[in-house]
């Protein structure tokens, strides 16, 4: 197999590994909520160590590859994940669970991290946006497949863990996989490379964009967040659904997703990424209305499904976008916009749990709605930002 088609086969299955792990929230939740003893609201707040872990991982990336090779972040990586799964099963401690969910965390962001700086050392400009492209279909597969399997695991009688462990297990054979795959070189060049770029000056106004942006990624995770938490248990309180098919609208959601991604890549061929951005943030504001105020659980599901189609290819699309508001934007722009991502998703479930826990069952769409609609306000403060920005000097154009 050609190399860089085999490290791009590793880079897309890192993806796969996350989106498996952070995609079973709202499934797993009441089992989880009975393993500890403790209320569903208290249970959630598990999930903000899960992102947490993600977060110090992105942070440790940021310097970590200059010490390791790529093949050695994976092992590093996928042998924390290891341990946090195990250690999942040795306590019904709340405590120990949220410390061996941060482990997991930690585990897939740090394998995430390697998968995106595979992709980036082996391709450019076009490619590396279909690259990416078919590292969030891949994503959103997960997120349709390991709900799945939690959901039945657990209705069967098994482990509320034993998503997890399905996901451990697609991690081992990944990390045996790489054993004997040629991976790109990162090292004194490429840093030396980073210091210069990072080394051009900033301009205030176009710092503005990118602050807007950043809020806006960081409110778009905390609303999805909150929505995969608590979509689950609005279904089985406020239309009492069993939790099996309750734990289906997860699957509603990132399910067609996947099509939505390749729908947007497809109209962003001959539409403004500008305009296919601002128009999916303003359908996902309109799906979680229709939910928020759904009178049966059909029309939350069909609305979910508009919802899933509609608002995952703003992710990528912002990211892209916010990293075009500084020309020659240095590496630490784009990680800068993922940590303001990650940030918004840590708070997500302890936040949201404590709306839920003041407001009902169906506060945690309310929420969702509000943070979507942030986002959207956001993406077009930052617009007309850009566009005040455009008259002063152009903006640099995203190849593709």
């Amino acid at each position: 197999m050609n190399p860089k088609i085999a490290a791009t086969a590793v880079a897309i299955s890192a993806y796969i590994v996350m989106g498996g792990f952070f995609a079973q929230n709202g499934v797993i939740l009441d089992a989880a909520a009975g393993y500890f003893h403790a209320p569903v609201t208290t249970t959630a707040t598990l999930f903000s160590y899960l992102v947490g872990g993600n977060l110090i991982a992105l942070i440790v990336c940021m310097v970590i590859f200059e010490v390791l090779p790529i093949r050695g972040v994976l092992a590093l990586a996928y042998a924390t994940l290891f341990a946090g799964v195990a250690l999942l099963f040795a306590s019904h401690d709340l405590r120990i669970g949220a410390l061996a969910i941060g482990m997991c965390g930690f585990g897939a962001g740090a394998g995430l991290s390697a998968g995106a700086v595979i992709i980036a050392k082996c391709y450019a400009q076009r490619v590396r946006a279909v690259a990416f492209l078919g590292t969030d279909c891949t994503f959103s597969l997960a997120g349709y497949i390991f709900p799945s399997i939690a959901a039945n695991a657990i209705a069967a009688g098994w482990a509320w863990q034993s998503g997890y462990v399905a996901v451990a297990v697609f991690a081992a054979l990944l990390l045996l996989a790489s054993v004997f795959i040629v991976f790109p070189a990162v090292g004194r060049a490429a840093r030396q490379t980073e210091e210069r770029v990072l080394r051009a000056p900033l301009d205030a106004a176009s710092t503005v964009g990118v602050a807007l942006f950043a809020l806006g990624l960081a409110s778009y995770l905390c609303g999805q967040g909150a929505f995969l938490i608590w979509a689950p248990h609005e279904l089985t309180t406020a239309f009492g659904m069993r939790p099996l098919d309750a734990a289906g609208i997860i699957g509603q959601f990132w399910g067609p997703s996947i099509f939505g991604l390749l729908t947007a890549a497809l109209i962003v061929t001959r539409v403004s990424p500008r305009i296919v951005m601002t128009s999916a943030a303003a359908l996902a504001v309109a799906s979680l209305l229709v939910i928020l105020n759904a009178a049966d659980s059909h029309v939350f599901f069909v609305a979910t499904f508009a919802f899933g189609f509609s608002s995952t290819c703003l992710f990528k699309l912002m990211i892209s976008i916010g990293s075009e508001q500084i020309a020659d934007a240095p590496p630490q722009l784009v990680t800068f916009l993922l940590l303001s991502a990650s940030i918004g998703g840590t708070i997500a479930p302890a936040l949201s749990a404590r709306f839920v826990a003041a407001s009902g069952a169906n506060a945690g769409v309310l929420m969702a709605a509000c943070c979507y609609s942030l986002t959207l306000a956001c993406v077009l403060a930052a617009l007309v930002a850009e566009r005040t920005l455009r008259r002063a000097r152009p903006l640099p154009q995203v190849a593709g």
